[in-house]
């Protein structure tokens, strides 16, 4: 059986095509922001964090410089809310109170230290590493805040933070589905 034959116009129009479709992977900018933001729970929020880091919110965006914006900007509000508790376990007023925040200290530095290890798997190109060890800072961070969350306005500002957090958590992961060769270099 013979094989057709391609006429180089066909082959050129078929590579032209090929490269000029749009594609997830083939975002940058933008429009990968948008995409990302869109696939995630808050567009707001995703959108407004993005913009204001100006590698992730920049033009030339990838895909890597919105999840490392997100990872770096989580591992700041995990510190945050790392030297918030013990000043909310010294005005715990209650044994509850207290038993709530020891949770919520054992569960924010085992998010701590998953996030360090994240960010070095980031660095280290270990995507699949670093999504599990995001996934399990969040459920370390959702523990927190299902213990604290409408429990009073003392806990408050640690529920907002934690909420934050799985927020950031979101888009650093959702932004890996948009890596390319590009963001592994």
């Amino acid at each position: 059986m013979a094989m057709p034959r391609y006429r180089p116009l066909h082959l050129c129009l078929l590579i032209l095509f090929i490269y000029t479709t749009p594609s997830i992977g083939l975002l940058n900018g933008t429009d990968l922001l948008k995409a990302a933001c869109n696939q995630t729970s808050d567009y707001a929020f995703c959108h407004a964090t993005l913009t204001a880091d100006p590698n992730a919110g920049g033009p030339q965006a990838l895909a890597g410089d919105l999840a490392n914006a997100a990872l770096r900007l989580a591992q700041t509000k995990a510190t945050h809310a790392q030297s918030l508790i013990p000043v909310l376990l010294q005005n715990a007023t209650t044994s509850l109170d207290h038993n709530r925040l020891q949770m919520c200290q054992s569960s924010n530095n085992k998010a701590i230290s998953q996030l360090s290890a994240a960010n070095n798997d980031f660095n280290s190109d270990s995507l699949d590493t670093m999504v599990e060890e995001i996934n399990t800072a969040a459920r370390a961070t959702n523990d927190c805040l299902n213990e604290i969350q409408d429990k009073g306005t003392h806990f408050s500002l640690l529920a907002t933070i934690n909420a934050d957090l799985i927020k950031l958590y979101e888009i650093c992961i959702v932004s890996t589905r948009y890596f390319t060769v590009e963001d592994l270099y």
